[in-house]
């Protein structure tokens, strides 16, 4: 179904602490305002795409719902993990500017700041027309992005976790106004038997306007946008800092 361009991915090492340590915590607050601005106009048992689908949380939780998922990443490694956790669901390594599928959807969702990671402006509207082209005329289009006010706060802060098989170490370098391009640096060790693993990450995210992401998707020729404030819906604390909710439609 997709098509991926490569089979490299900075998140391949970071991929089972993310599983394990965020996701279920971010979308425990996400779910419910997908709940209330997007599940309600998909079709029973529709099918719905998952941008950037990570280790497959929300796939498992669409799939309980009844919808028919298909999701793609980037990373094999978070791949691996989705097709483990949530086998009814389908799954592919793709990246998000460059997916191809025959199959149109009733609905397409991207969380946890997905799209940030897109860094280079053309990219994004180039993800925007593919979603786009992927959707049933009319069906929704549901993401959260984080905006400046995000990236002003402790987005990058220092923080380590120590257990006997597992150590994480995040070193925020901050947010660079010029570039408009933010930094994080993550050190992981996993024991495998009597060896440590180690691996080293470095993140990089996109602060977009909401000028650009407004220009981007109309460009992809989506139109009936709505943003949301993500602490207006719910989201409370750091999580909903900065961060929006788009619903918008395709053509």
């Amino acid at each position: 179904m997709l098509k991926a361009v490569s089979l490299m991915a900075v998140y391949d090492d970071f991929a089972w602490f993310y599983h394990r340590y965020w996701n279920e915590e971010f979308h425990s607050a996400a779910f419910p305002i997908l709940e209330h601005i997007f599940l309600p106009r998909l079709p029973d048992r529709g099918r719905v795409l998952d941008v950037c689908c990570g280790s497959g949380y929300l796939a498992g939780l669409l799939t309980a719902r009844g919808f028919r998922v298909s999701g793609f990443d980037a990373s094999p490694a978070m791949i691996e993990l989705a097709q483990a956790n949530v086998p009814e669901a389908n799954f592919e390594v793709a990246d998000a500017a460059h997916f191809r599928t025959r199959t149109k959807f009733d609905g397409a969702v991207s969380t946890f700041d997905s799209l940030n990671h897109i860094l280079d402006p053309a990219d994004l509207i180039v993800a925007f027309r593919l979603i786009a082209a992927a959707l049933k005329s009319r069906a929704p289009f549901a993401f959260d992005i984080l905006l400046e006010a995000a990236y002003r706060t402790d987005w990058a802060e220092n923080f380590s976790l120590v257990c006997d098989d597992h150590v994480l170490v995040i070193a925020g370098t901050g947010f660079d106004f010029r570039t408009r391009l933010a930094h994080c640096r993550i050190t992981t060790f996993r024991k495998n038997g009597k060896h440590w693993r180690r691996a080293d990450i470095e993140i990089q995210e996109r602060c977009y306007s909401e000028d650009e992401i407004d220009e981007a998707l109309r460009e992809a020729g989506f139109h009936r946008t709505t943003c949301y404030a993500a602490s207006d819906l719910g989201m409370a604390g750091q999580l909903g800092e900065g961060r929006v909710f788009y619903v918008t439609e395709a053509g």
